[in-house]
C-alpha cells in the first residue's frame, strides 16, 4: 500500500512499525539463504574491500528497496549492497541486510538485519533482528528499547574491574583500532568476550554486559545500535569519547556508570 501522507507526518513509533515490518521481510529471506549456507550451497563473493557478500545479502536489500519504492516512494535508502543516496536527504532508511555475513556464510546463527530511520541526520528508530535465533531489539526515540517486545535496560555495575566487556576481532581483516590499547582495556575487566558485530551492543542494552567497543564501521553497521543502547538507559560515544554519529566509524556503548574511565584507559 502506497503511503500518501507526507513523511513528516510519521511519528517515531510509525517509523519503528515500518522498520519492524521490513525486519520481518529480512528475517524470512535470510532464513531461506541461511539454510543454503548450512548446506554449503550458498553463493558468496568477496567485495573490493575483501569482505564477503552472499546472495542472501543481495536478496534482502533488493526486496526491501522494492517494497519501499512502491509503498514509500519519497523515502531515500542508504544500503550496504546497492549504494548511497544524497547525503542531505531529510528522511533516510539505512540498511545492512546481514550484519555478520562471515557468521552467516559459515552457518553460525549470530547475524542480523540492521535498520535505522534517519530524520534530519538523527536516528529516530532502529531495529536489530536475527531470524535464526528469533531475537529482535527495537527502539524509537523517547519510547525506550525492547527485546522481543519486552522492555530492556542496562546494568548498574559501577566498577570496571567487575565489568563484562565485549570487543571484535583481534587479528585478521576485522581487527581494527589499536590492539595493545584494546588488550590493556580488556585487562582491567572481570570478563571479556570477542563477540563482535551487532550482538555485543545489543547485549549491553539488554543488561548482559557493561560495555562494548568497535572500530572502522560504516553507517549501515551502526545505524540502529546507538538508539537501542541509549533508549535502554546506556551511553554511546565514539571510542575517543566524542559525540556518537553513525557516520563517524567507531562506537563505544556502555551502561554509563564508568564510560569516561573506559575512554581514558583506552586512550592512555
Amino acid at each position: 500500500m502506497t503511503h500518501t501522507h507526507p513523511l513528516s507526518a510519521h511519528s517515531h513509533t510509525d517509523w519503528l512499525t515500518l522498520l519492524d515490518n521490513m525486519a520481518t521481510v529480512a528475517d524470512e529471506i535470510g532464513l531461506h539463504y541461511f539454510e543454503k549456507a548450512k548446506n554449503m550451497t550458498l553463493s558468496v563473493e568477496d567485495k573490493d574491500n575483501k569482505t564477503p557478500v552472499s546472495e542472501g545479502d543481495l536478496a534482502i536489500e533488493k526486496e526491501i528497496r522494492r517494497i519501499l519504492g512502491t509503498d514509500y516512494p519519497g523515502l531515500a535508502v542508504l544500503g550496504e549492497e546497492f549504494g548511497a543516496c544524497a547525503e542531505d536527504e531529510e528522511y533516510k532508511l539505512i540498511i545492512d541486510p546481514i550484519d555478520g555475513t562471515s557468521n552467516f556464510i559459515r552457518g553460525i546463527p549470530f547475524y542480523s538485519a540492521l535498520l535505522g530511520l534517519e530524520k534530519k541526520g538523527e536516528i529516530v528508530a532502529g531495529v536489530v533482528s536475527c531470524g535464526a535465533t528469533r531475537d529482535r531489539w527495537s527502539a524509537a526515540r523517547g519510547h525506550g528499547s525492547t527485546h522481543n517486545g519486552r522492555p530492556i535496560s542496562v546494568t548498574t555495575v559501577d566498577d570496571i574491574s567487575q565489568a563484562q566487556a565485549f570487543h571484535g576481532g583481534l587479528f585478521g581483516n576485522e581487527a581494527r583500532g589499536d590492539r595493545e590499547r584494546l588488550l590493556n582495556l580488556m585487562s582491567k575487566t572481570k570478563r571479556q568476550r570477542g563477540i563482535g558485530d551487532y550482538l555485543m551492543h545489543t547485549l549491553v542494552a539488554s543488561g548482559c554486559g557493561e560495555f562494548a567497543i568497535d572500530f572502522g564501521l560504516a553507517p549501515w553497521d551502526l545505524a540502529p545500535l546507538g538508539i537501542v543502547v541509549e533508549e535502554a538507559g546506556g551511553t554511546v560515544t565514539q571510542v575517543d569519547g566524542s559525540p556518537f554519529s553513525h557516520y563517524n566509524g567507531s562506537i563505544l556503548t556502555s551502561n554509563g556508570q564508568f564510560h569516561s574511565e573506559i575512554v581514558a584507559v583506552y586512550r592512555a
